[in-house]
């Protein structure tokens, strides 16, 4: 049986509530999460533990909670795995952390599910045309010439014949 509870216009579980009371215990702060505090304005402030900027829980610098936050918001089967844009939306809604741009990015691309699953947006590789076969050597040769190298043995170039 979950609990629940509305936060912000959605219900949340009893894994989130778990989230939030890890918040509550955790009182490290950001320097500017702190500064945002002290200038007392009407968009940062504290209630019962949580700081609130701009009206987003504010999730202290915790390795452990940010991972479960960034679980919670991906990998559920009612959330199904939304990509990294749709996802930062979802986050942005309720939670707010200096670097969630960041570790959203990182998240995603450490899913493997979702680079299983990622639209290729490159044009598609064109067919390939052998080259013929040639009848005899010398027929045909191509160089490639490799300079300006650092001098070894006083040589400073390489040429390269294929026929």
């Amino acid at each position: 049986m979950t609990a629940e509870i509305t936060m912000i216009g959605r219900k949340t579980t009893a894994e989130e509530c778990n989230i939030m009371k890890e918040i509550q215990k955790n009182s490290t702060r950001e320097k500017e999460v702190i500064q945002a505090l002290e200038r007392q304005d009407r968009l940062t402030w504290e209630e019962d533990g949580v700081v609130y900027i701009e009206g987003r829980i504010y999730v202290p610098n915790n390795k452990r909670i940010r991972e479960e936050i960034l679980k919670e918001n991906h990998d559920l089967v009612d959330v199904g795995h939304p990509g990294r844009h749709r996802m930062l939306e979802l986050l942005k809604r309720i939670y707010w952390w200096p670097g969630l741009k960041e570790d959203v990015k990182k998240y995603i691309q450490g899913c493997f599910k979702c680079q299983q699953n990622k639209v290729q947006h490159q044009k598609k590789v064109g067919e390939l045309h052998p080259l013929e076969i040639l009848q005899s050597s010398w027929q045909e040769i191509s160089i490639d010439i490799i300079g300006l190298l650092p001098k070894s043995n006083g040589m400073d170039t390489i040429v390269v014949i294929i026929d």
